[in-house]
């Protein structure tokens, strides 16, 4: 796991720009970008959310976590209880989600020439 203020100073590198330049593009004071990859000032939310704008990363890969992923069965309607799955802006109920399984199923079904594949 790469201690933030030296990924911060990695990235800035990467980007081939001075701690003065970064300063000034994102409009924090120079002496906070020293102190940030120092590792001698604790980084705010705020600052964190845009540095990771400016490095085009997100702040789980400026942390060093992992991307959140959740498996949802689309044949499991109960799993669905705490989202809102949406189609064009508008939320689908449970048997629009049925039926986009039950097609689902039949196109992996018949295969990509439409013959029944196992």
């Amino acid at each position: 796991m790469e201690d933030l203020s030296k990924k911060i100073k990695r990235l800035r590198e990467e980007k081939g720009v001075s701690p003065e330049k970064l300063a000034d593009d994102i409009g924090f004071a120079k002496s906070t970008v020293w102190a940030y990859e120092s590792g001698k000032k604790q980084i705010s939310v705020s600052h964190l959310a845009r540095l990771a704008d400016y490095f085009e990363v997100s702040v789980d890969n400026l942390l060093d976590r992992e991307e959140r992923r959740i498996d949802l069965d689309l044949q499991n309607l109960t799993s669905f209880a705490d989202y809102n799955l949406l189609l064009d802006d508008k939320p689908l109920n449970h048997d629009e989600i049925a039926e986009a399984a039950s097609y689902i199923k039949v196109k992996r079904r018949m295969g990509s020439f439409g013959l029944a594949t196992s």
